[in-house]
């Protein structure tokens, strides 16, 4: 039997390589998540890689979390990155995420953050799961849905 790490490299290459971007890549795996890091051969293929707003980057994700189910038969964490791009995104969402609850807090009002992806939503609803006097809540449905920042103990509107 092949092992998950081997799989996810050989499927990720397998998929790359169709595309036009070959590119090396290693997994590695903790207790949260599998890494799955994408170095295109070309560095000038790393935003075609990323997409816009990492449309491709997610795309990749859901593939190799659909491909890994099916043949191993277990719901996986797998997360897709490239050129340091999620690593960046998730240090602008936390100093966003931080700005937004500061505002909250001073102006007693609901902050709204735009649309984004279910994994971007969870990065700063658990950021500020640890700051006071603010909580999170994801509203709208599909594409639009969002995060908004509501003060505690204030009139939120």
């Amino acid at each position: 039997m092949v092992k998950l790490e081997t799989f996810l490299k050989e499927k990720t290459e397998e998929i790359t390589g169709r595309m036009g971007l070959p590119a090396n890549v290693s997994v590695k795996e903790s207790e949260k998540r599998t890494l799955v890091n994408i170095e295109p051969k070309d560095e000038a293929d790393t935003p075609l890689l990323i997409g816009f707003h990492g449309q491709t980057l997610n795309a990749l994700q859901i593939i190799l979390r659909t491909l890994a189910f099916k043949n191993f038969d277990e719901s996986l964490s797998i997360l897709v990155e490239a050129g340091g791009y999620r690593e960046q995104r998730e240090e602008e969402l936390r100093r966003r995420a931080l700005e937004a609850a500061d505002k909250a807090r001073f102006l007693l009002k609901e902050v709204s953050f735009p649309a984004m992806s279910s994994y971007e939503r969870r990065v700063i609803h658990v950021i500020l799961s640890e700051e006071k006097g603010v909580k999170t809540e994801s509203r709208g449905e599909g594409r639009e849905r969002h995060i908004v920042v509501i003060p505690e103990g204030g009139k939120a509107k």
